[in-house]
Protein backbone atom coordinates (compact mmCIF):
# COMPACT_ATOMS: atom_id res chain seq x y z
CA UNK A 1 0.00 0.00 0.00
CA UNK A 2 1.24 3.49 -0.77
CA UNK A 3 2.45 5.75 2.03
CA UNK A 4 -0.15 8.40 1.13
CA UNK A 5 -2.94 5.82 1.45
CA UNK A 6 -1.64 4.80 4.89
CA UNK A 7 -1.50 8.44 6.01
CA UNK A 8 -5.09 9.00 4.89
CA UNK A 9 -6.15 5.85 6.75
CA UNK A 10 -4.30 6.98 9.86
CA UNK A 11 -5.92 10.44 9.74
CA UNK A 12 -9.38 8.93 9.24
CA UNK A 13 -8.82 6.63 12.22
CA UNK A 14 -7.63 9.54 14.33
CA UNK A 15 -10.82 11.50 13.61
CA UNK A 16 -12.87 8.43 14.59
CA UNK A 17 -10.94 8.21 17.87
CA UNK A 18 -11.51 11.88 18.59
CA UNK A 19 -15.21 11.62 17.77
CA UNK A 20 -16.00 9.57 20.89
CA UNK A 21 -13.57 11.09 23.38
CA UNK A 22 -15.71 14.09 24.46
CA UNK A 23 -18.73 11.89 25.14
CA UNK A 24 -16.60 9.28 26.88
CA UNK A 25 -15.11 11.97 29.11
CA UNK A 26 -18.57 13.37 29.89
CA UNK A 27 -19.94 9.95 30.80
CA UNK A 28 -16.95 9.21 33.01
CA UNK A 29 -17.12 12.61 34.73
CA UNK A 30 -20.85 12.33 35.47
CA UNK A 31 -21.06 8.56 35.96
CA UNK A 32 -22.56 9.03 39.45
CA UNK A 33 -25.09 11.67 38.35
CA UNK A 34 -27.73 10.14 36.03
CA UNK A 35 -29.41 13.51 35.49
CA UNK A 36 -26.29 14.78 33.71
CA UNK A 37 -26.40 11.78 31.36
CA UNK A 38 -30.04 12.14 30.32
CA UNK A 39 -29.13 13.37 26.83
CA UNK A 40 -27.15 10.25 25.94
CA UNK A 41 -29.27 7.63 24.20
CA UNK A 42 -28.70 4.00 25.12
CA UNK A 43 -29.86 2.91 21.67
CA UNK A 44 -27.10 4.97 20.04
CA UNK A 45 -24.51 3.19 22.16
CA UNK A 46 -25.91 -0.23 21.25
CA UNK A 47 -25.71 0.69 17.55
CA UNK A 48 -22.16 1.97 18.09
CA UNK A 49 -21.16 -1.36 19.65
CA UNK A 50 -22.64 -3.28 16.72
CA UNK A 51 -20.97 -0.97 14.19
CA UNK A 52 -17.58 -1.17 15.88
CA UNK A 53 -17.76 -4.95 16.03
CA UNK A 54 -18.60 -5.11 12.34
CA UNK A 55 -15.83 -2.66 11.38
CA UNK A 56 -13.36 -4.62 13.48
CA UNK A 57 -14.26 -7.92 11.84
CA UNK A 58 -14.19 -6.29 8.39
CA UNK A 59 -10.74 -4.84 9.08
CA UNK A 60 -9.40 -8.22 10.20
CA UNK A 61 -10.82 -9.92 7.11
CA UNK A 62 -9.18 -7.29 4.87
CA UNK A 63 -5.98 -7.17 6.90
CA UNK A 64 -6.23 -3.40 7.30
CA UNK A 65 -4.88 -2.00 10.57
CA UNK A 66 -6.20 1.55 10.16
CA UNK A 67 -9.67 0.44 9.14
CA UNK A 68 -10.17 -1.43 12.40
CA UNK A 69 -8.14 0.78 14.74
CA UNK A 70 -11.05 3.03 15.79
CA UNK A 71 -13.03 0.00 16.93
CA UNK A 72 -10.27 -0.83 19.42
CA UNK A 73 -10.87 2.51 21.15
CA UNK A 74 -14.54 3.21 20.42
CA UNK A 75 -15.91 -0.22 21.32
CA UNK A 76 -14.78 -0.08 24.97
CA UNK A 77 -16.02 3.52 25.27
CA UNK A 78 -19.46 2.53 23.95
CA UNK A 79 -19.61 -0.54 26.21
CA UNK A 80 -18.59 1.51 29.26
CA UNK A 81 -21.22 4.11 28.38
CA UNK A 82 -23.90 1.40 28.23
CA UNK A 83 -22.85 0.11 31.66
CA UNK A 84 -22.90 3.61 33.17
CA UNK A 85 -26.28 4.45 31.62
CA UNK A 86 -27.80 1.16 32.81
CA UNK A 87 -26.48 1.66 36.35
CA UNK A 88 -27.80 5.21 36.33
CA UNK A 89 -31.23 4.03 35.18
CA UNK A 90 -31.38 1.58 38.08
CA UNK A 91 -30.30 4.08 40.75
CA UNK A 92 -31.94 7.25 39.41
CA UNK A 93 -34.62 8.64 41.69
CA UNK A 94 -38.03 9.40 40.28
CA UNK A 95 -38.44 13.15 39.99
CA UNK A 96 -41.89 14.71 40.21
CA UNK A 97 -42.35 17.40 37.61
CA UNK A 98 -45.30 19.00 39.36
CA UNK A 99 -48.85 19.51 38.18
CA UNK A 100 -49.47 19.74 34.47
CA UNK A 101 -51.21 22.96 33.48
CA UNK A 102 -54.44 22.78 31.47
CA UNK A 103 -53.75 24.65 28.18
CA UNK A 104 -57.48 25.31 27.66
CA UNK A 105 -57.76 27.03 31.04
CA UNK A 106 -54.73 29.18 30.27
CA UNK A 107 -56.31 30.30 26.98
CA UNK A 108 -59.51 31.32 28.78
CA UNK A 109 -57.53 33.35 31.30
CA UNK A 110 -55.67 35.14 28.53
CA UNK A 111 -58.90 36.17 26.77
Amino acid sequence: MHAATEVIGMMASLTSFLLWLPQGARVWKHRHDPAQLSGIALSTQVIAVAGNLLWGVYAVLLGSLWLGAPAVVNLPIALATIVVLRRGAITAPVVALGPVADPAAELQLAA
